[in-house]
């Protein structure tokens, strides 16, 4: 349970681990040896892009993105849970239409990478991934809105 957690972490860890070994080991027989491995540059570029699209989602779910909390400043206190409720669906609507899109756009990938032959639909499906975890994490915070908080229970017990 402690994977799923941690799931974007994890992957999003492994992936920039992978890209800096590779890229280290390059460099390394570049220079004392005069011999490059070809699809270094291929494999570094694929997962530098998976470790940046699981780490924005990643950041999306521990609320981490850069947010304007003026608006919300303005509104009074007994408001503000509707608000986030409206952003929240909003951002619902949004990650939604982005992972559905993610997915036309996946299915169009026809073209295979230069050196290592690769199909671009593994490599485009983190889109989907990343976007369909992100509408998960949305719901997760509408689900924790729509929970009465303790301002309330204190509010109907006066």
């Amino acid at each position: 349970m402690r994977f799923l957690a941690n799931f974007e972490e994890i992957l999003a860890s492994i992936a920039i681990s992978i890209t800096v070994v590779v890229v280290i080991i390059n460099v390394f027989l570049r220079y004392c040896f005069g011999f490059v491995v070809p699809w270094s540059e291929e494999l570094s570029v694929i997962c530098f892009t998976w470790s940046v699209y699981f780490g924005i989602s990643s950041c999306y779910k521990h609320k981490l993105h850069m947010g304007v909390d003026v608006i919300l400043s303005f509104i009074p206190q007994s408001g503000q849970r509707y608000f986030r409720l409206f952003i929240s669906f909003f951002l619902l609507v949004l990650n939604l239409t982005m992972a559905y899109l993610s997915v036309s756009y996946t299915m169009l990938s026809t073209k295979v990478t230069p050196v290592m032959g690769m199909s671009y639909f593994p490599i485009n499906s983190v889109l989907v991934v990343c976007f369909s975890l992100m509408a998960f994490h949305t719901i997760r915070f509408i689900i924790d809105d729509l929970k009465p908080s303790d301002n309330d229970t204190l509010n109907k017990a006066q």
